[in-house]
């Protein structure tokens, strides 16, 4: 029911979303190797998996339609401004893609997605742990603080899905306990995808659970607002009303923005300078060490790097993909003939939305490893159940199917 091929390719790469957390599990364990710390040797391995797997597979499904143009304008580029950072970014931005290809070509069953959603889960409740344990007994030190609430987002958003497909209440406190992640850690965007995740997610589709998640997510927005680690984090003062709050921190000198609008203030010039083609890839980085004082070398705000590096083409074209690709999975889940499809299809939709959270107040797009090789991969997935169908499985292996 489940080949080979599958179980290791999935298994290689869950396994390096756990890769960036070996130094924290094992202290001894260095930090860099070769230069690449442990997030860079994980992608790293993953894309040369991915690769060679690449050509060997057949019946592709993911809209590559949709994607080539990004793939396309980041090749060229490198090839006019080539360096090795800017090589190293372009095949990060190329990795998400290159996984959904090969999920796409996989089929799939009741069995092998079951299995697949329990190593994911596996996964998560790993990361769940070494969190509790670092915040609770190595004085708040826990894991990759900032990236950890975007791989947890997708399961999060699966475990709603789950909720309104089953109505089994359990979905929701399991939503609650990984919500401890950024509200205890106070990572403000994983807080905000959280709810986004949980407000408008798009498997509620009744208007009296609309509004009901609405005033669940309200009572937990103040929550959160309201609470001293919250309050001291976003307000330099310490304190703070939601009438101070702005969702554009660049602009509001009350909101510490962690010194994002200096670094926007360093790469400005250059984006005034070349705002249609941008600087060339990867030489965001060079103005951001000067900035910093050897100290960041990220914008921490994908818009403001990719403008940057590649203009607004660019990001036009960024969004070519991202959109159509959006409004093609929109209108194929309205016709899904399985609860696998559906599951999936909703919870891709809504992950987009902190897909784009999240590219405001990071390095999404580099942090393959933490969201975007997964939810590319579940791209891959739907396409595939589009395209192929769930394949059925014998009578006598139904009794194998529980997901709990």
């Amino acid at each position: 029911m489940i080949s080979r091929e599958f179980r290791r390719y999935y298994t290689f790469l869950l396994t390096c979303s756990l890769i960036p957390y070996v130094p924290y599990i094992f202290p001894f364990f260095p930090e860099n190797i070769l230069g690449f710390n442990m997030t860079g040797w994980a992608w790293i391995m993953i894309f040369f998996v991915s690769l060679f797997k690449l050509f060997n597979i057949k019946n592709i499904s993911f809209p590559s339609q949709y994607w080539l143009p990004w793939i396309i304008y980041l090749v060229i580029n490198l090839i006019i401004d080539f360096s090795f950072l800017g090589l190293q970014l372009t095949l990060q931005y190329i990795l998400p893609i290159i996984i959904g290809l090969i999920c796409s070509s996989f089929k799939y069953n009741a069995i092998s997605l079951i299995w697949l959603f329990k190593q994911f889960l596996k996964l998560c409740i790993l990361v769940f742990g070494l969190f509790i344990f670092g915040f609770f007994f190595r004085d708040g030190y826990t894991a990759a603080s900032a990236s950890t609430p975007m791989l947890i987002s997708i399961y999060v958003s699966i475990l709603i899905g789950l909720f309104f497909l089953t109505k089994k209440i359990k979905y929701i406190l399991y939503y609650i306990l990984f919500f401890m992640i950024p509200f205890l850690d106070v990572t403000r965007m994983g807080i905000a995808a959280f709810l986004v995740i949980l407000i408008f997610h798009f498997a509620n589709v009744k208007l009296f659970n609309k509004l009901l998640f609405s005033f669940f997510g309200i009572f937990i927005v103040l929550i959160v607002f309201n609470s001293k680690g919250f309050q001291e984090k976003t307000f330099h003062s310490g304190s703070g009303k939601i009438t101070d709050f702005s969702l554009n921190f660049y602009e509001n000198d009350e909101i510490n923005n962690n010194g994002r609008q200096t670094w926007r203030l360093a790469l400005e010039p250059g984006l005034i300078a070349k705002p249609f083609f941008g600087n060339g890839p990867r030489n965001d980085a060079q103005i951001l060490i000067i900035a910093s004082n050897n100290t960041i070398k990220e914008a921490h705000n994908d818009y403001l790097s990719v403008r940057y590096n590649y203009g607004y083409i660019g990001l036009i074209i960024l969004f070519y993909g991202i959109i159509f690709t959006f409004k093609d999975i929109y209108f194929k889940v309205k016709i899904v003939n399985n609860n696998y499809s559906w599951l999936i299809g909703k919870s891709i939709l809504t992950l987009f939305l902190s897909f784009l959270m999240f590219m405001y107040s990071d390095n999404i797009l580099k942090y393959t490893i933490y969201f975007p090789n997964i939810f590319f991969a579940m791209i891959g997935i739907f396409y595939s159940l589009n395209k192929n169908g769930l394949i059925q499985i014998p009578i006598s292996k139904v009794e194998l199917i529980k997901y709990d």
